[in-house]
């Protein structure tokens, strides 16, 4: 199993920051990784699902998840499942910081194939995923700062 965390302020206040972040329609305008989603355009609580089309390193990848904690506007938590024993938890907390906000990002993931998906996440991939979990925060930051969410 594979861990990511990363974390960035935001000029905004939490309530603005969570509504971005359940807000399923707009993942494709900062989330690098997102090529499109299908389902519901906003989430509103635990249980609900939605299926995401991620591009990985080049792949296609078909992903559907599910809400698995929701506290506005504190805290998103989700289970995803890809193709064959793939899945990943994540957990997006939003914390007040100053006049603004923090959104903390905790991803775990495990990919298919057992330990050959180990070996090959820790040559190549879990970097990978590192980079674009920054990017997407970076993003994410833009996008709320510049007034678009």
């Amino acid at each position: 199993m594979a861990r990511i965390e990363r974390s960035i302020d935001i000029d905004a206040p939490p309530e603005k920051v969570f509504g971005e972040l359940a807000h399923w329609g707009r993942l494709t305008q900062w989330s690098t990784i997102t090529a499109d989603h299908d389902g519901p355009e906003r989430c509103t609580g635990v249980g609900e699902e939605f299926d995401q089309h991620l591009r990985l390193a080049g792949i296609n990848v078909q992903t559907h998840w599910r809400v698995t904690e929701y506290e506005p506007p504190r805290m998103l938590a989700y289970e995803a499942t890809g193709p064959g024993d793939s899945w990943l938890r994540m957990r997006q907390e939003v914390v007040a910081v100053d006049a603004g906000s923090r959104v903390q990002l905790q991803v775990d993931y495990e990919l298919p194939a057992g330990v050959l998906g180990e070996a090959v996440d820790r040559m190549y991939v879990e970097r990978r995923n590192q980079r674009e979990a920054e990017h997407s925060l970076e993003n994410l930051k833009e996008l709320i700062e510049a007034g678009a969410g």
